[in-house]
Parts: structure tokens; sequence; C-alpha cells
């Protein structure tokens, strides 16, 4: 499966944890942090694998909360993350 089909499978589930994940990390951003720390942190990175990190990049109530942060960078670092 493709990197794309993967990321497609993912944010299209509708599974309570994705949504309360979604919901974690807006609310982290909201409170003016940063997307890179907020997808480090250990409530992140415990229920999520970097695949999985790296879909929450695709939603759009992230994108519009991090608000031009360098989200191709950290699609980047994570895709790199997942691979190895």
């Amino acid at each position: 499966m493709s990197i794309k089909d993967t990321i497609h499978s993912l944010i299209t589930d509708e599974g309570a944890t994705h949504k309360r994940l979604i919901e974690y990390v807006t609310g982290q951003l909201h409170q003016g942090r940063p997307l890179a720390e907020v997808l480090e942190d250990p409530y992140v990175t415990n229920r999520l694998e970097p695949m999985e990190r790296r879909a929450l990049l695709e939603e759009p109530e992230v994108v519009a909360a991090a608000q031009g942060e360098a989200l191709d960078d950290l699609r980047a670092h994570l895709e790199g993350l997942a691979a190895s």
C-alpha cells in the first residue's frame, strides 16, 4: 500500500481514538504550542505510530489550527520515521 493510500485509510477512520487525538492536537495548537512539539508529546506518541501521526497532518481541523506552520517538513519527517 502506498503512503497516500495508507494516509487516506487513516484519515477516514471514524474511531474515537483518532478523533480524540485530533481534538488534543488542535487544542494544543490553539494554546500556542508548535505543531512539531505537540506531535512529539507522549500522549500522542504512545497512541500513534509515525504514519498515523503523519495522517493527522491531513485532517482539515489540524491544518486550519496549524495556520501555516511547516507542514511539508513535518510530513516528510514523519514519513521518514514510518519508513525506517
